[in-house]
């Protein structure tokens, strides 16, 4: 298996939306989320420079996506300054184990090295075992746990 690695172009927002859907929705992260909402979410980040997606490909076939951006506002455990985030990584089952998410996360870290970070943040759900062991075997570090909280209020109108 020969897999080459690119940041992903404007032409390439058909598979970046494929393989992102197949994140956010087979794997559980954002089941509301349609097709057609994360294609309209990818064509604004695809103009942001803030923002770029990698892309692990067998010949044509994309296999797997890296998405990093470059925060600017607070990050858990980070020090001041820009930091790069790996916003989604995913592989196609079939490629997984085989070391592509990892040169993916790379691609991020070479990435936002480029555009002068000193460090890379990511996140997990905190019921994601795999996420977390991926990210701890690829250098990761744990800064702290959290968990959100949301109540509805009446509307005072």
């Amino acid at each position: 298996m020969i897999l080459n690695y690119r940041e992903a172009a404007p032409i390439d927002i058909n598979v970046v939306t494929d393989l992102l859907f197949k994140l956010y929705n087979d794997e559980g992260q954002s089941p509301d989320l349609t097709w057609d909402e994360l294609f309209a979410e990818n064509e604004q980040i695809f103009m942001d420079e803030n923002h770029e997606f990698f892309l692990a490909l067998e010949g044509n076939k994309s296999v797997g996506i890296g998405h990093g951006s470059l925060r600017y506002e607070y990050v858990n455990g980070a020090n001041d300054g820009t930091k790069g985030y790996l916003e989604a990584i995913y592989v196609l089952p079939e490629y997984r184990r085989k070391g592509v998410a990892a040169e993916l996360a790379k691609c991020v870290e070479q990435w936002a090295a480029s555009k002068g970070c000193c460090e890379i943040a990511s996140d997990c759900l905190i019921d994601n075992i795999d996420s977390y062991h991926f990210h701890t075997k690829i250098g990761f570090a744990e800064t702290e746990r959290c968990i959100f909280f949301l109540k509805e209020i009446e509307k005072n109108v």
